[in-house]
């Protein structure tokens, strides 16, 4: 009896072990998602950001030329 309750421990103790190690293996692979999240979302803002940028440059109004700005520079040269 002692031998079987002795060999029920031991197999049970080993089961919980490997349970723990999934168990543990999750939880790293739920950190590493996080960390690549959080470069995910920095790379989007700075995507934003190089956006708004963008948008600005190219906007009509600092494109724009001021009306009779090249007659007055072929003018002067």
């Amino acid at each position: 009896m002692s031998r079987k309750l002795i060999a029920s421990i031991l197999i049970l103790s080993f089961a919980f072990l490997e349970l723990l190690a999934v168990r543990q293996e999750q939880l790293n692979t739920v950190h590493e998602m996080y960390k690549l999240h959080d470069l995910i979302d920095k790379g989007n803002e700075q995507i934003a950001t190089l956006s708004i940028e963008i948008e600005f440059i190219c906007s009509p109004s600092h494109i724009q030329e001021p009306v009779g700005y090249k007659e007055i520079v072929h003018a002067t040269n």
